[in-house]
């Protein structure tokens, strides 16, 4: 089904309300989902939108609040709160700090699945800050060489200002993360070999079996070792579940820095855009006809999206409403 950009949200911000969330809390849900959608991110686009309605109708909550506070570093307690309201606010935080002081760093724990890390580091690009997104959550990468869950997807993700190409670069460390495994299960589709084992540790092709089981680090040992490390970054260093169970205890590491710390604004902002143009105007392998910077794609497709409205699958329509 094709829909607008405003009736998209409206069916989003719907949902979240008659969910029990509030008006404010549902505004900021539906944005970061949109944005996903715009961006081509159908994986932590509104396909989540259920989910985020059960875990929030199962689960106790208390406030988001500050319980640690000692020179640049901060630390929240989510109270268990949904993932994306505890990032959205945990990312202002290290914004604001970072204005005032020139860096911050923040850790978050007792939260949940945070959807999109991007959206969190390009609120600090858009406010000419350079935003670091760290993530662990439950257990879905084996190690390398192994065939049983024991490290998160754990994304990481980097927003850095410019004047030209937004400069925003943001992944998992898994082969294939559980969003794509949602969307292969809905459109009945297999994914691709060497991706994933199912429960008993068999290599599979299905993904409702790679998501009951377990699912290979990118990259082989530098996944598995990149993975480990935001492990320790997201979970041990914040108060965060070391290994979380389902749902629940996920952390965040935020690091916020302001350029101005170390050069003028100006000045940072020109040398990227340098580099941006020597990239792009590298010589192009046989048959590429431009060079990409990180998220400048997901970009395109926003501008284009905004004009021409969404795609959403049907029965994900239907369900949701």
């Amino acid at each position: 089904m094709h829909i607008s950009i405003a009736d998209a949200r409206q069916l989003a911000e719907t949902f979240l309300a008659k969910s029990g969330f509030s008006s404010t809390d549902a505004a900021v849900i539906a944005d970061i989902l949109l944005e996903a959608e715009l961006r081509g991110r159908k994986t932590h686009g509104f396909i989540r939108l259920p989910g985020i309605k059960s875990r929030y109708e199962q689960s106790e909550r208390t406030d988001i609040q500050v319980d640690k506070a000692e020179g640049q570093c901060v630390r929240i307690n989510g109270g268990n709160q949904s993932g994306y309201l505890v990032a959205y606010r945990a990312m202002e935080i290290a914004i604001e700090r970072a204005k005032q002081t020139g860096s911050s760093i923040v850790g978050v724990y007792n939260t949940s699945h945070c959807g999109m890390a991007g959206y969190y580091v390009d609120m600090a690009r858009k406010a000419d800050i350079i935003g670091l997104l760290f993530a662990d959550c439950l257990p879905r990468i084996t190690p390398e060489g192994g065939t049983e869950a024991i490290l998160g997807t754990n994304p990481l993700a980097v927003g850095i200002p410019s004047n030209t190409v937004p400069l925003l670069f943001d992944m998992s460390t898994a082969a294939i993360t559980n969003g794509d495994l949602l969307v292969a299960m809905r459109e009945g589709a297999e994914i691709a070999e060497g991706l994933a084992f199912d429960p008993d540790g068999v290599a599979t092709i299905d993904p409702d079996a790679a998501l009951k089981g377990s699912v290979r680090p990118f990259g082989g040992h530098k996944g598995f070792g990149l993975a480990l490390i935001i492990q320790v970054l997201a979970g041990a260093l914040v108060n965060a579940a070391t290994i979380p169970p389902p749902g629940a205890d996920y952390g965040l590491l935020i690091i916020a820095l302001n350029p101005t710390s170390f050069v003028p604004l100006a000045q940072f902002k020109t040398e990227v855009d340098k580099l941006i143009q020597q990239v792009k105007e590298n010589r192009h392998e046989t048959g590429v006809a431009e060079i990409l910077i990180p998220g400048e794609r997901a970009y395109r497709q926003r501008e284009a999206h905004l004009v021409s409205g969404i795609h959403l699958d049907d029965a994900l329509v239907h369900q949701l409403t």
